[in-house]
């Protein structure tokens, strides 16, 4: 929650305005509650107080930003270019006291990490794991998603930074790539196939098991297919890696997956494919955004992580 005495200090209209912090945090409980008498509640006050809060930031900034309705207070165009910056400005409140805390050895504070599925069975744990030992007071909160979904989240602001599957083409973002791991055959253990590598036609004629259209991997084994020219025969599309294996396992096809995801407690065989182009992952985080200790902490030991595990990117 924002501190309700600090201000804002900026130019309205050739004159010098003050824009408290509090009058941002009624902003936004206002959006976030739906009512100027859900906001006042939250903020333990009365409506009074939160119409005249938001009369005296209307008043500074020149421009209307909520217009009540029967529904409750929805926030005008220009109101939600103040709300999109007021987080941001809570975000930055909140890191800042983090980071005190941290350079105070207290170690404590907030991060949020999103990663995606192929990643997370490896990763995760580990990262966890380590954060226990070296900085106990971090609260880690963690998103699994699709590469698309992540990005948006962090670029919301929802989501500190993400390992996300690559390209990263939103210029919004700032990319380090940090590993990349082969494509691999997953097939049944006792079906014949050619010696490794395999060609992928060998693979498809299996029937393939894969994860729905919108999926990046299901993209990537596409693009890699039509580039050799093998057509990829679909029996089962499924959402999860885990579940894609174990049909694999049952002889229901074959499938395409990330090496390091593949389960090793299953009765499959994992072959490398010929031709096939590795995937890279990458981390990212929003260019107009400050990581806190925090997040720092959490980075660095994701680096870690990666590094114990995975194969260094060719440059």
């Amino acid at each position: 929650m924002l501190h309700r005495s600090h201000r804002w200090i900026g130019e309205t209209d050739g004159r010098q305005g003050e824009v408290e912090l509090r009058h941002l945090e009624t902003l936004l409980a206002i959006a976030e509650e739906g009512s100027f008498t859900a906001a006042a509640d939250v903020l333990a006050t009365v409506q009074s107080n939160v119409s005249d809060q938001v009369r005296q930031l209307e008043t500074e900034l020149g421009a209307s930003l909520l217009v009540r309705s029967r529904r409750g207070a929805e926030p005008t165009e220009s109101g939600e270019v103040v709300l999109e910056r007021a987080r941001r400005i809570r975000r930055e409140v909140e890191a800042m006291r983090t980071d005190l805390a941290m350079l105070q050895g207290l170690e404590v504070g907030a991060s949020s990490f999103g990663i995606v599925g192929t990643a997370s069975r490896w990763v995760v744990p580990q990262l966890v794991a380590s954060l226990r030992e070296r900085a106990p007071g971090i609260r880690l909160l963690v998103n699994e998603a699709a590469s698309e979904r992540l990005m948006s989240e962090v670029l919301a602001g929802e989501l500190s930074q993400a390992l996300v599957t690559e390209p990263v083409s939103d210029r919004r973002l700032v990319s380090e790539t940090v590993f990349e791991e082969a494509l691999v055959a997953v097939v049944p253990r006792d079906v014949q196939m050619p010696a490794p590598p395999v060609p992928l036609a060998a693979v498809a004629s299996l029937g393939m098991v894969m994860p729905p259209r919108a999926n990046p991997l299901r993209h990537e084994v596409e693009a890699a297919a039509a580039a050799q020219r093998v057509d990829l025969p679909i029996v089962v599309e499924v959402e999860g890696i885990r579940l894609v294996a174990d049909l694999v396992a049952a002889g229901v096809g074959a499938s395409v997956l990330p090496e390091m995801a593949v389960p090793g407690d299953l009765t499959v065989r994992v072959m490398p494919i010929a031709g096939m182009p590795p995937r890279r992952l990458a981390i990212v985080n929003a260019r107009d955004a400050q990581l806190s200790f925090a997040d720092r902490a959490v980075r660095e030991t994701t680096l870690e992580v990666v590094a114990q595990r995975a194969r260094p990117v060719a440059r």
